[in-house]
């Protein structure tokens, strides 16, 4: 299994975009310079952009430290505060998708390197609609993972922007960046359909990326800086084509280019490690599967550290356990190569307990963040009272007191800003940091469910999903500037209803009682869903000339109750078809009730309840 070195490199690609030059330093030193910048700043002796500058300097080199998100709060307060730094948020977002790399949150990772595409495209870095290295950076994690059929899934959406590289080459369109995107992904692609068996696919996929390097070569000025690469992906891409093809010597000798190619003075020096591990995995592969032990050790140790491409690397401490097993085997020493196994099916089962630890981590945010909104809207009842308190007061000393009403009115404009910077910067958290966690433990579950399905796991994946839309629920919620209600309600299915009017020439009657109760965006949003499937139900299967429909509100739940003057649903329709079934989740899902009263052809009626705030 060829352990691809490109999740981090496209990382580090982009860092070195910005113009970073990624060296080791002491990181107690780099948190003082850090340290240093932020008072320089706060006291008035820097400027946004010199203080901002400095730290780009310095946040790559701290891409592994667990404290990185923490002292970048202050770059992210300017970056996003000022709607020209477009190029500083998406270097923000690099810094946080290799900081979540290095920590193995490879969910997390994949996230930050689409919002980071995103604001590239948005600063005008980037051309929306091409290759975009998040698409690339998700390819490689999931061939890692060999999680082959999202590849490919991927691989055909890209198809069409991959298919006009060469064209846009040829045209002189193509940025040497897009190129190398271009044959990274197809090299990608080579090796997925390889080891799926996809012949057709896999000649596809290689005549694509030699034509590309055809059309490349006939501009090597443009391209020059970025030929060593080319060459590199060159050699990999037919090494893999010809090994597919049954050709093991010409296998070999493409696959000794390709390490000539990173091995030699030209191969960018801070890429030589990573495309070196790369390299030495497959050779060690290639070399155990024909049973020439002796190049395998050779480079199974240089994957140990014993070599200078491989000095700076981090190498998958299960594949060397695994190659350490096979070399002890063939020379006998059956226990120690158990040891060695066993060690390596210990590093797989820790990332089951992964899984379950981010559960219960996601969970508690969870709770964490219901108890704010809890709170929000506590305070929210507490400041209206307040104002009709202070609204009173007003009136009766208006002429005694008109400076202090003043007063007044300043200090609740604030306290509203407050609020509502409270409850933006409340849904930015959710948003960029829960929802990653969420994001990173869905892929994890599902992995882990491919390889070992149960009934936990599935019930574990429903869990983490009901958990993600909770969380995008409270986010928006929190970033409105207002509370949805029952009257809103109305006014949404009103608009609704007059539209179905003028196009079918179906009537309604609308009634809303108590229509001031609060409704969280969930609910409302699911609501709407209930009586658009219901209508629906209505205008195809009903022959119904108008639509009822009541809604009022209770202390404790909201009552919906449905109806029209058609002949109601068939009950073979009702049984097979998937609206009501729909309409039944939606219901659950609100923790309500749900009555279905069906007198076919006389017509039918629905009633259900859901608990309100």
């Amino acid at each position: 299994m060829r352990l691809s070195p490109l999740p981090k490199l496209v990382l580090l690609l982009l860092a070195l975009m910005a113009g970073h030059s990624l060296h080791a330093q002491v990181s107690d030193s780099l948190h003082h310079r850090l340290a240093n910048l932020l008072v320089q700043y706060r006291a008035r002796l820097l400027k946004d952009t010199d203080y901002l500058r400095s730290v780009d300097s310095i946040a790559p080199l701290l891409e592994g430290d667990d404290s990185l998100p923490g002292l970048l709060s202050t770059y992210r307060q300017i970056a996003f505060g000022d709607p020209t730094l477009g190029r500083r948020r998406a270097n923000y977002y690099t810094y946080l998708a290799l900081n979540a790399y290095n920590a193995s949150k490879f969910g997390s990772a994949i996230y930050y390197s689409e919002k980071n595409n995103e604001e590239r495209v948005r600063a005008g870095i980037f051309e929306k609609g091409e290759l975009a290295h998040s698409d690339l950076f998700a390819l490689s994690l999931y061939y890692n993972n060999r999680d082959y059929p999202k590849v490919i899934m991927k691989l055909l959406i890209l198809g069409p922007a991959l298919n006009r590289v060469p064209a846009a080459v040829t045209a002189g369109k193509a940025s040497p960046e897009q190129v190398f995107l271009a044959l990274s992904i197809l090299e990608t692609a080579v090796y997925t359909y390889a080891k799926t068996g996809d012949s057709v696919a896999r000649m596809a996929a290689f005549r694509l990326a030699a034509t590309i390097q055809q059309e490349v070569r006939r501009q090597p000025e443009k391209y020059a800086r970025f030929l060593p690469q080319y060459n590199y992906l060159e050699h990999c891409t037919a090494y893999r084509n010809e090994l597919s093809l049954g050709h093991p010597e010409a296998a070999q000798q493409l696959l000794h280019s390709a390490i000539d190619d990173v091995e030699s003075a030209d191969f960018p020096k801070n890429l030589k490690a990573d495309y070196g591990v790369s390299l030495y995995t497959e050779a060690v592969d290639f070399y155990f599967d024909r049973n020439q032990v002796d190049s395998a050790r050779r480079y199974l140790d240089i994957l140990h550290g014993h070599g200078a491409n491989a000095m700076y690397a981090v190498t998958d401490q299960g594949f060397l356990l695994v190659g350490d097993s096979r070399l002890l085997a063939g020379e006998g020493k059956y226990a120690e190569a158990y040891q060695a196994l066993r060690k390596a099916w210990l590093l797989r089962d820790s990332a089951f307990y992964a899984v379950s630890s981010d559960k219960d981590n996601n969970l508690y945010a969870l709770a964490e963040a219901e108890n704010a909104r809890a709170e929000l809207l506590r305070s929210e009842e507490s400041k209206h009272a307040a104002q009709r308190s202070n609204l009173l007061l007003f009136f009766i000393l208006t002429m005694l007191v008109l400076g202090g009403v003043t007063a007044f009115l300043i200090y609740r404009a604030r306290q509203q800003q407050r609020l509502l910077d409270l409850q933006g910067h409340l849904a930015r958290n959710f948003h960029d940091t829960v929802g990653p966690m969420l994001l990173y433990a869905n892929a994890l579950v599902k992995k882990e469910a491919d390889h070992r399905p149960s009934t936990a796991l599935d019930e574990l994946k429903s869990q983490i999903g009901q958990v993600m839309e909770a969380v995008r629920s409270i986010s928006h919620d929190l970033k409105s500037n207002r509370l949805g209600t029952i009257n809103g309600l109305g006014k949404e299915l009103s608009t609704l209803l007059e539209k179905i009017r003028e196009a079918t020439g179906i009537g309604f009657t609308l009634t809303v009682d108590n229509d001031n109760r609060v409704l969280s965006h969930f609910q409302l949003t699911h609501l709407l869903k209930i009586v658009q499937e219901l209508i629906s139900n209505s205008i195809k299967h009903a022959g119904c000339s108008r639509i009822m429909v009541v809604i009022k509100g209770h202390p404790r739940n909201l009552q919906l109750d449905y109806s029209d003057d058609g002949r109601g649903m068939d009950p073979d329709v009702a049984a097979t078809g998937i609206g009501l079934a729909n309409i039944r989740e939606r219901v659950a899902s609100l923790q309500g009730l749900f009555e279905l009263n069906n007198a076919f052809p006389e017509g039918y009626s629905i009633a259900l309840s859901i608990p309100l705030l």
